[in-house]
């Protein structure tokens, strides 16, 4: 199934997130390790994506994400449970 979530806007939404330039964020990037985020960017993130796509996300659960990829996969997720809603 095709993900209706474009990974260039998580790509912006991250990089905003942490004072990046959206090409400073790669596919494979793990969000922790190599490109140090902390508990608030997490929480920064968490908003913009509760602003932008209108789900609610726990901060845990973007805390256990490690890059792009599986963001996508998270945000796709929440949003197949919130179209019920």
């Amino acid at each position: 199934m095709e993900s209706a979530v474009d990974v260039e806007e998580l790509r912006t939404i991250v990089a905003e997130s942490l004072e990046l330039e959206p090409e400073e964020v790669g596919d494979s990037d793990h969000f922790a390790e190599d490109l140090d985020m902390d508990s608030l960017m997490v929480l920064e993130i968490s908003s913009r994506l509760e602003q932008r796509y209108g789900i609610s996300v726990k901060d845990s659960a973007i805390g256990s994400v490690q890059n792009l990829p599986e963001l996508r996969d998270l945000v796709d997720s929440l949003l197949t449970e919130g179209s019920v809603a």
